[in-house]
């Protein structure tokens, strides 16, 4: 399936499931419920370019781009080694649905999920290196 070609309820009524491979991209669909917090729950529709590889939600009513601070998945060594891991995010909004798409540009390999996600949703990006 095509991001583009959705709507905001089509994409909500997309069944949850683990991507396969990586990703490069995501797109945050708001829910309409609300989480303990008092702002807006969202789904994750995971994304290779326009074309849908998965979808999961949870609880999430915030985002964290390449983990909590930034650091990446490996972040106990960044911080360690003080290394800084710059990722260059672009961020659109699909015309059909209206949702935001946030994805990663050409250097990265793609993203990936942790292995568990819930009120604080976190994704990672994965190096060439």
């Amino acid at each position: 399936m095509n991001v583009l070609d959705l709507t905001k309820e089509e994409l909500l009524a997309i069944d949850n499931y683990e991507p396969t491979e990586l990703f490069n991209g995501i797109v945050i669909v708001p829910t309409g419920e609300l989480h303990d917090s008092g702002f807006q729950m969202m789904k994750f529709i995971l994304c290779d370019g326009y074309d849908i590889v998965g979808a999961v939600s949870g609880y999430s009513d915030v985002v964290h781009l390449d983990g909590v601070g930034g650091y990446g998945l490996d972040y106990k060594t960044a911080l360690i080694k003080d290394e800084n891991h710059v990722v260059d995010w672009s961020i659109d909004v699909l015309p059909k649905s209206g949702c935001t798409r946030f994805f990663v540009g050409s250097r990265f390999k793609g993203l990936k999920l942790p292995e568990f996600y819930g009120s604080d949703f976190e994704i990672y990006v994965e190096d060439k290196k």
